[in-house]
This record gives structure tokens, sequence and C-alpha cells, in this order.
């Protein structure tokens, strides 16, 4: 029997990850190019947490998603 598989990828992961590896992305337009990236290697479903671009610190700010999503 094949088995089906959603893979799904949050590119910057969740939580204060920008000192853990220098290839972590932070601007909207770094964020948005992993996501096509990980689309392009099979990823359905890009999970996006955005960051403040001055500091690399998780952000909620709506502007930020919409650069990022756009």
């Amino acid at each position: 029997m094949k088995r089906q598989v959603i893979i799904t990828c949050a590119v910057t992961g969740g939580g204060d990850t920008v000192g853990k590896h220098p290839a972590i992305p932070v601007t909207p337009q770094q964020i948005a190019a992993s996501a096509l990236e990980a689309a392009q290697a099979g990823a359905a479903i890009g999970h996006l947490h955005v960051r403040d671009p001055q500091t690399g610190k998780p952000s909620t700010e709506f502007d930020l998603y919409r650069e990022a999503v756009e």
C-alpha cells in the first residue's frame, strides 16, 4: 500500500532561532524566498513566523506577514 505524505516547512522556526544558524531568514523577502525554496523541494505547506527585520526576534506585525506572503 502506497502511503501519501504531506510535508510542511516552518522556515524560521517559532522561537528565538536566529542565533542558532546563520541561514535563518529574517526579512519578509528572505522568509518568502526560503518558503519558495521549500516548496520547490517538495513542501506542500509553508508555515510562516515573521521576524522583526532589525532584531530578528519573533514578531506579530501584520504588515510583515503581508509582505512575506505577497
